[in-house]
């Protein structure tokens, strides 16, 4: 009988030791392995001065940046997970050092004017035709159709302000700068600007038109409004010479290309 308890007895010490061994092991492999790895995900944080902070308007440069393993409940949406996505991209707001970079903390799609360029309202009566799946960050071309030619076509069943799938041809140049000379000239069947990018696209109560109030999640094929009219990023210069031709009563044929 004693000898049958001290087994038993040696028995429940070898099952206590195992189990103690297999859950050091599995905290360590939580810790060691799971958790850095399969619970994580490696981001962009900014490295600042201790007590300082890098400040709106700043270009990050690659000593700006560093790489960090974030816990994946802790990641924001949008997060950058990239140095290459933000190198020498402009902030938009002040970041202190260790902040999680976001699309919405650095202007990755480059929306942001630089010293020569401004963002440039175009006015709803100034329209032709303009994609009504345009979204903020498209790129698009313009092209300059003369007012009379216009109404002729809107008189003659052709065209209208949702459209902008075909070139109706214009004046100027095929560089994404804009046409060359002086001043305005008479438009000829030629795009008048290329590769523009679109900063905002406003609906007739200034609100963004989304393809959802979740964002633009679903490919447009749905959207939050009626596009009425967009605000495109321009050379000053550009936007001095389409403004001319605004004057001159041209309408714009403004085509989604990218």
């Amino acid at each position: 009988m004693a000898s049958q308890r001290g087994h038993l007895l040696r028995r429940n010490y070898l099952f206590a030791f195992l189990i103690l061994i297999v859950g050091f092991g599995g905290l360590l492999g939580y810790d060691l392995y799971f958790k850095p790895y399969v619970l994580s995900q490696t981001v962009v944080k900014i490295k600042a001065a201790e007590g300082s902070f890098l400040p709106k308007n700043y270009e990050l440069k690659p000593s700006d940046l560093y790489l960090d393993s974030v816990q994946t409940k802790d990641i924001p949406s949008g997060v950058i997970t990239d140095i290459s996505q933000v190198e020498h991209k402009i902030t938009n707001v002040n970041l202190t050092n260790g902040s999680i970079l976001t699309a919405s903390l650095v202007d990755v799609s480059d929306l942001e004017p630089q010293q020569d360029e401004g963002i440039f309202p175009i006015p709803k009566d100034a329209i032709y035709a303009i994609n009504g799946s345009l979204r903020s960050r498209d790129k698009v071309d313009i092209y300059l159709v003369d007012a009379e030619l216009a109404n002729q076509a809107r008189t003659g069943g052709y065209g209208s302000a949702g459209a902008g799938g075909r070139s109706p041809g214009a004046a100027g140049s095929t560089t994404g700068s804009g046409a060359a000379g002086d001043g305005p000239k008479e438009p000829a069947r030629k795009v008048f600007l290329t590769g523009v990018t679109v900063n905002y696209v406003r609906t007739e109560d200034n609100n963004d038109v989304l393809d959802s109030e979740n964002g633009n999640n679903n490919n447009r094929f749905t959207s939050t409004g009626k596009v009425a009219a967009p605000e495109l990023k321009l050379k000053k210069s550009d936007g001095e010479r389409l403004g001319q031709y605004l004057e001159q009563g041209k309408k714009l044929w403004i085509v989604r290309v990218e």
